[in-house]
């Protein structure tokens, strides 16, 4: 799969998101982004292929979720320390 980081990407919601950070977890690659138009709208997905088409698909179970949204901030916030 190629990276995604820092690229512009359509969800199968048909809207754009940009993509922020990548997180490598339990075998599978996490992208955080952020809605082109609404900056409130904000996203985790993870990108699979059928048939030679990727796809890609928000992350909605809740388990999940509250297991790599910790890991996302650090990182960000680890981000920010370092421009300091």
């Amino acid at each position: 799969m190629d990276r995604l980081k820092y690229e512009v990407v359509t969800l199968k919601n048909g809207k754009e998101y940009f993509v922020l950070e990548e997180l490598f977890y339990d075998y599978e690659v996490y992208y955080l982004a952020l809605n082109l138009v609404d900056e409130n709208d904000i996203k985790i997905f993870y990108q699979e292929k059928i048939d030679e088409k990727v796809i890609f698909n928000e992350v909605d179970d809740n388990e999940l979720l509250k297991a790599i949204t910790p890991l996302f901030e650090e990182k960000i916030k680890n981000k920010i320390m370092s421009l300091n």
